[in-house]
């Protein structure tokens, strides 16, 4: 079991956008990928990725806004979709990997718990 908790504002994932024929990523998407690239390889202590399947749960905490709307959340499937890409060889070898996924979205200091386990 890999526990990973990234003190980090939830970022869900958007599409890349394009310039021409170069894609990008938007700059909050891009380090909040490389900050839980960070705290991800930190709780790995040395460990090669995962090669088997994988279940994972994650928990994002975020602060309460004065109303509660889509776009100040964003959707937890996007949200998942941010971490399973941020975690690519670091924590398992592709996201493909991942059979099971859960998550909740939740009020509080922002940061995420995330819990990964490679089914036998």
């Amino acid at each position: 079991m890999i526990r990973i908790k990234a003190e980090l504002k939830p970022v869900a994932f958007k599409r890349a956008m394009t310039n021409g024929k170069r894609r990008y990523n938007s700059v909050e998407y891009t380090e909040f990928k490389n900050g839980l690239g960070y705290f991800a390889l930190q709780a790995m202590k040395g460990r090669e990725p995962m090669t088997g399947a994988i279940k994972l749960h994650a928990d994002f905490y975020k602060r309460k806004p004065k109303k509660i709307t889509s776009r100040n959340w964003g959707d937890l499937d996007n949200h998942l979709k941010s971490v399973l890409d941020a975690l690519n060889g670091i924590v398992y070898l592709d996201d493909s990997q991942v059979v099971s996924i859960s998550g909740t979205k939740n009020f509080g200091e922002p940061h995420i718990n995330i819990e990964l386990e490679e089914l036998k």
